[in-house]
Order: C-alpha cells, then structure tokens, then sequence
C-alpha cells in the first residue's frame, strides 16, 4: 500500500507532520520544565474526569464496535476490576496493603468508591484501540488465534499500567507517617495533592508506591482484557456507518494522549520528578498510534453513510 510520496505521508506534507511532532514535544517539555500548574489546580478531580470519560469511552465504542462488544467491554471491565480492588483492598494481596479515604466518595460495600470501576473502564477502552493500532494497524481487533490474544492482552495490559505510573504517585501522595492520615484535615479535596485518595499501609519504593501495585494492575489489565478479547471474536462486529473514519477513530487515541498532558501538567513540587514519566511511557505509544492511523491505515478519513 502506498502511503505516500518522499514529501508526502498519507498525503499530509511532511512539514505538518514535523510540526505536529514539534509541537507535542514542546507541550510535554514545557510541563517537564515548569513542574506544571501547581496552583490553583493541582490535580484533576475524579468526579467530573470519569464520569465524563466514561461515558466518552462507551459511547464511542458502540459507534466504533457495536453495542454487543460495546456493553460486553463495559460489564467485564467494571466487575472485574471492582472484583480485583474488592480482593486487593480486603486482604492485602494483587495490588499490597492500601486502604481508600473519603476522597473519591461514596463507596461499594464499605471499601471501593462508586468510581474506582470506571476509572479503570474510562481508561481500558482507548488503550484497547491503541494497542489494537499499535500491533494490528486497525483500531478494532482482527487476530482470533488464542495465542495471539493472549500476546496483545499482555501488550494492551502495558499500555494501559503506563497510565498508572504517574497517576498513582499524584493520587496517593500522602504527607503523614507512612500507612497514616493523623495529619490530614478532617475535609479531603480530591483537587489537591496531599489529600490521597487512597494510602499505601507500607509505602513503597517508587515514589511512596509498593512495585507490587503494578503487579497488580498487570494481572489485572490482562485478564480483563484476555476475557474481553477470547468473547469478542464471537460477537458481530456491528459499527455505525462511519464509525471506523479516522476523524472518529483518533477521538479514543486523543484520550489516551490527554491523560499523558495531564499527568505531565498536573501535579506538586513535593512529587519530584513524576513529569517525567508520561511523555514517555505514554506519549511513545500515542504518537505512533496516531502516526500508523493517519499514515498507514486504509480507513477512509471522512465519516460515510454507506461504509
């Protein structure tokens, strides 16, 4: 397939694409460099960033999928991950001994906050489609084998812990003794760094957070992902007439990127170099999942009636 001509890629000058590049790398840079807006807002609140990227997540992916696989996603990504927080809260394992405040608000049976299940949901449906970009060169699955399932859930289970590695150092910071919240005002702000919507009872290595948290979320990812992955190939793929263009298509990679500016802006002097961390392990695997869309892909760049 053509993509191109020596100053042309996917018949986009190969000066836009520079620029783009450019540009990108700038805005990662800049919140490297200043530390990112460490006044007023610190972090991003949970209550209006999942709500709203959840339903971005589901909607899409009925137009995108079809509402069969759509639902299916939605269902085994919130029970499973409500069912691994439940087990790894309760007894210490999966994730390692950590306990939820009242930050993040009401909670299921006592221990989970009504949003933990769709905060992990807002964030598997984009690496889905940029993990299926990444490795298939199409947003929507198309390997059936077993094996290679198993190999792009393990994949898709990296691009998706990739999140974590900033956002949990920022979520859990906590200024008391380690495993404590004696120091904390009796009012939590989930906007501010230094009210942790949840507490590592041992601290840990990687800026106060145990290796074993990624473990978990590995384990987790992947298996959420295995299941959807193994019952999706038996399910009609049943997108809306030009839900597979690229102008629709790169709304779920633009997601994913946003949570890398996010965690490269949003953030506190007292998390040291956490900025960092997101241009690269996230950035990477958006940029060129945009770059395979719009360069190599075949999809049409326009929505159609008529698919």
């Amino acid at each position: 397939m053509n993509t191109g001509t020596g100053k042309q890629v996917a018949g986009i000058p190969n000066s836009v694409w520079i620029i783009a590049l450019v540009l990108i790398a700038w805005v990662f840079y800049a919140g490297i460099a200043t530390g990112g807006f460490n006044y007023p807002i610190q972090r991003m609140p949970w209550s209006i960033l999942v709500p709203g990227m959840a339903v971005f997540s589901f909607v899409h992916s009925v137009v995108m999928l079809g509402h069969q696989r759509a639902s299916l996603l939605l269902l085994l990504c919130t029970v499973l991950a409500f069912a691994s927080e439940y087990i790894g809260e309760s007894t210490g394992t999966i994730f390692g001994p950590y306990f939820y405040t009242d930050v993040l608000g009401p909670k299921i049976l006592g221990r989970i906050p009504v949003l933990i299940p769709f905060a992990w949901y807002m964030m598997f449906y984009p690496s889905y489609v940029v993990t299926n970009l990444l490795a298939e060169g199409h947003p929507v699955a198309q390997g059936k084998g077993t094996a290679w399932i198993l190999w792009i859930s393990a994949f898709s289970a990296l691009v998706m812990t990739a999140w974590d590695l900033t956002m949990d150092p920022i979520m859990s910071f906590n200024p008391c003794a380690t495993g404590t919240t004696s120091c904390l005002p009796p009012v939590l702000d989930e906007a501010v760094v230094g009210h942790p919507a949840w507490v590592w009872t041992n601290g840990g290595a990687y800026f106060g957070v145990p290796y074993s948290n990624y473990r978990g979320w590995l384990l987790t990812a992947f298996v959420v992902f295995t299941a959807y992955r193994l019952i999706e190939r038996r399910l009609i793929h049943a997108p809306w007439p030009g839900g597979l263009s690229k102008v629709l298509v790169v709304l779920p990679v633009l997601a994913y990127g946003s949570m890398a500016f996010i965690d490269a802006w949003l953030g506190n002097p007292k998390v040291e170099n956490v900025h960092l961390i997101a241009p690269f392990a996230m950035g990477i695997p958006f940029l060129f999942a945009a770059f395979i869309l719009f360069a190599r892909s075949s999809l049409p760049f326009w929505p159609h009636r008529k698919p």
